[in-house]
């Protein structure tokens, strides 16, 4: 199987369907999971190239520069490059983005359970004429039916994934790649039966500036449950350690890519309700020696909302509430101490566990 065929069977996901629902508690309301027992896994790739790494990003980083490396065609599809925007290749949609960094996953599909595939792309610079390209994959595999589909499924990702990185080195650092064997179509993405046929991804960018380090302020305030402290509200890692991977009580949430001083994570498929793929990026960006500035970027799809919900009036109620919560990083990470949260919401109904 050649790449192009890999990247379609592998990255989709293949799995047995969930045949059981999983009710867990949040706001007083059981959540029913599409996937109740999830066991997810991260494969992390690099390689060393021999050029800085702001010319590497800019020889590989855009998102359709995929098609160079990896050897296929893609195209946007919609969006500037930046978050929401989806490529040909997979579908995939871009939910996470740092100045050397992206990260991905792809869309729910009716005929198959969703492993929440992610992969992140980053150029990290270990000198100044140096960098180390790091791709790490992160997905659930509890679909597949035993230990050893899922040696294989992780091995054949790791060597697919291997010569990607192999591929970026060598156009990094100015070479030319070998033809490639003559590749399987790519699947037409309008004959794929997508849960959200027609999303409308909608991004909210938020920032505040830090009188302290970024370094110091992502150690305050940047692991997976300290949300818990900022958000004011429980938050317990319930697998994974609290890195890539990791999954936690507050939101549902898995961490799903990141970089040194960020992190994204994305929420999980639930059975009782249309999938938002809602996504958060946060990121601490240096600005001095001395200052920096806490990005924090939402995602979701806004056609997955009920049709009672006013699409402004929801971005406005998220935009402040993420606000807040910026507001209440900043204190943490300056050495202050959080006001008492205001009253939380009655339970209304089927909502996004960002609430």
């Amino acid at each position: 199987m050649n790449n192009a065929a890999r990247l379609c069977a592998l990255s989709i996901g293949i799995g047995l369907a969930a045949s059981t629902l999983q009710a867990q508690p949040f706001g007083g309301r059981p959540i029913r999971y599409a996937v109740p027992h999830p066991a997810y896994v991260t494969i992390p790739l690099q390689v060393s190239v021999d050029r800085p790494a702001a010319d590497v990003w800019r020889r590989i980083g855009k998102y359709c520069d995929l098609g160079a490396w990896l050897q296929v065609p893609c195209t946007i599809q919609s969006g500037d490059g930046g978050v929401g925007t989806v490529r040909s290749v997979g579908h995939e949609i871009l939910v996470g983005k740092t100045a050397l960094s992206y990260t991905y996953t792809q869309p729910v599909r009716l005929d198959r359970p969703y492993n929440l595939y992610h992969g992140t792309l980053e150029a990290r610079p270990t000198s100044p004429t140096t960098s180390m390209l790091l791709y790490t994959l992160v997905y659930d595999n509890s679909m597949l039916p035993d230990d050893a589909a899922r040696q294989k499924d992780k091995a054949q990702r790791a060597a697919m994934f291997t010569r990607a990185l192999q591929n970026m080195k060598v156009l990094a650092e100015g070479g030319t790649l070998a033809a490639p064997t003559a590749p399987a179509p790519l699947p037409n993405a309008a004959s794929i039966p997508y849960a959200t046929p027609h999303p409308t991804y909608e991004v909210i960018t938020l920032d505040i500036e830090v009188n302290r380090p970024a370094a110091e302020v992502w150690k305050r305030v940047g692991k997976f449950c300290d949300i818990g402290e900022w958000l004011q509200a429980p938050c317990t890692v319930v697998s994974g350690g609290g890195g890539m991977g990791s999954l936690r009580t507050l939101g549902g949430a898995v961490y799903v890519g990141g970089t040194a001083l960020s992190m994204v994570y994305a929420q999980r498929v639930r059975a009782d309700q249309p999938y938002d793929l809602w996504h958060g990026t946060i990121e601490a960006g240096p600005l001095s020696a001395k200052t920096s500035k806490i990005i924090y970027t939402l995602l979701y799809d806004s056609s997955a909302l009920p049709p009672t919900v006013d699409r402004q009036t929801y971005r406005a109620q998220r935009t402040a509430m993420f606000m807040r919560v910026l507001k209440n990083m900043k204190i943490l990470a300056e050495g202050g101490t959080l006001p008492p949260p205001p009253p939380r919401p009655q339970d209304r109904g089927p909502r996004s566990v960002s609430e």
